[in-house]
């Protein structure tokens, strides 16, 4: 996995040399992240009881609230507020540690899960596809975009460094 993101990190640094202060690329990284809205899909399954509360709630909740604030924070960046470069920062660290957490839960849930049901539900399809892809392109689109975000700059800042001043 590292091995991927490194390649593909090298590969998008020859690009950002010429787009370094693109910020449509990194909001565009940023708004994909929308589809993570479908972690209701967790609570759904803690609602019916098919995933264990300790894990679905808290990777249902964090999947949904990074799902509705990527629109916000690449609005944020989009008007280059002096402040909005660490924001975005903060809210894709968040979206790592979401998943970071998300995956710890559901390896100490599933062992629990499979003992006393007799399967674990993302064992299963179609939520083996969760963190069997879902979780690796995610994780991928968050390190790219923390790579990006190190060469942004606010727009107000560019405008005075080609000004001269």
């Amino acid at each position: 996995m590292l091995l991927i993101l490194g390649i593909q990190m090298k590969v998008l640094d020859n690009h950002s040399k010429r787009t370094q202060y693109d910020s449509k690329t990194i909001s565009i990284l940023m708004a994909v992240q929308t589809w993570r809205v479908v972690g209701f899909a967790f609570l759904w399954g803690v609602g019916i009881g098919i995933i264990p509360p300790v894990f679905g709630i808290p990777a249902g909740v964090g999947d949904v609230l990074i799902g509705l604030t990527a629109i916000p924070f690449v609005f944020f960046l989009k008007k280059g507020y002096s402040w909005s470069k660490n924001a975005a920062v903060i809210w894709n660290v968040l979206g790592v540690a979401d998943l970071v957490m998300a995956i710890s839960l559901g390896l100490i849930t599933s062992q629990e899960q499979l003992a006393t049901t007799g399967t674990a539900t993302m064992q299963t399809l179609p939520w083996i596809l969760i963190p069997a892809i879902a979780v690796p392109v995610t994780l991928t689109l968050h390190g790219i975009t923390l790579y990006r975000l190190k060469g942004w700059k606010p727009v107000q800042q560019l405008h005075r460094e080609l000004s001269g001043a």
